[in-house]
């Protein structure tokens, strides 16, 4: 059977069904069309029964061979392996050639993540602006960001229904994958989204944030905030990004005992293992301090 037509089968079922986004459905279609152009290349054709471990083994090869790094090649194998298991879920076939099939794991590198105070420094600098507005906006949607965890999407989906401050409770229902979640917020974000309500310009719409000119806050926008408020406040650490706000989230609540479940299910994350590379960054930076602790210690001492 074509493996082209049950390809555009499975996006369709991702789409509707899974609830996956228009960037995640993109990236599925890319990848099954490198894996076609690397059929044709070998000269098989594009059916279930001509897709084996040994033409797999070679695509890995053929990968590698293009200078794919190892992520690389591993996304896209496991694009394909997706696929695969939806043709096995629905009776297309029983057979299973990734098994065996193997990619070296790369190593994920250690998230970049703000430490408290920096965040509170963070918080201070969005107040200094000559404009009460942008001081208003900018405070609350970088508090949301710092103590919500939210995405950037997330934030920019928001709406004034989302956000209870009576029982300081944001809804995040415009999250990746449309997953729906309630995140208690603590009293710095209720403080400055209560502040920033009373002072919400009235609009046509229901956006939580907004420009000055009344329009719904956009990317740029958001970009242009937090990176105002890095630059005032003297923050130099590199790979620093809106992004990174997320990270810092997580990893503060993992340092003051918040466990690796509940964090989960706070992030919006569906595996576990994409939440524990935040455990990793707390640990490597308790170790850090021992060291500089066992440093300083040594330096009395001599």
């Amino acid at each position: 059977m074509a493996l082209m037509c049950l390809h555009d089968e499975f996006l369709s079922y991702l789409d509707l069904e899974r609830g996956c986004s228009p960037a995640t459905i993109r990236a599925y279609r890319t990848d099954f069309r490198l894996f076609l152009r690397f059929l044709e290349s070998i000269e098989i054709s594009p059916d279930i029964g001509a897709v084996d471990k040994p033409v797999l083994r070679r695509y890995v090869a053929w990968l590698r061979g293009r200078g794919l790094k190892v992520s690389s090649v591993a996304r896209r194998l496991h694009s394909v392996h997706s696929f695969w298991n939806y043709l096995r879920d629905n009776d297309y076939t029983e057979q299973d050639p990734f098994l065996g099939v193997r990619v070296p794991k790369p190593e994920r590198p250690l998230p970049v993540f703000l430490s408290a105070e920096e965040c509170k420094a963070l918080l201070r600098a969005a107040e200094y602006q000559r404009s009460a507005f942008r001081a208003f906006r900018d405070k609350a949607v970088l508090a949301v960001l710092i103590y919500a965890g939210l995405r950037r999407s997330e934030l920019l989906g928001l709406r004034l229904e989302d956000v209870d401050v009576g029982r300081a409770v944001l809804r995040v229902g415009h999250g990746k994958g449309r997953k729906a979640r309630a995140i208690p917020l603590a009293d710095g974000a209720t403080e400055a989204l209560g502040d920033w309500l009373e002072l919400r310009p009235h609009c046509r719409h229901d956006a939580l944030f907004t420009s000055q000119s009344g329009e719904p806050m956009g990317k740029n926008g958001l970009v242009r905030a937090f990176r105002k408020a890095v630059q005032k406040a003297g923050i130099k650490k590199p790979g620093v990004s809106l992004h990174k706000l997320r990270h810092s989230f997580a990893c503060m609540l993992l340092q003051n005992g918040c466990d690796l479940f509940s964090l989960s299910r706070l992030l919006g994350h569906t595996r576990l293992d994409t939440t524990a590379i935040y455990l990793h960054a707390t640990v490597e930076d308790l170790r850090s301090a021992c060291r500089a602790g066992v440093h300083a210690a040594a330096v009395c001492v001599i």
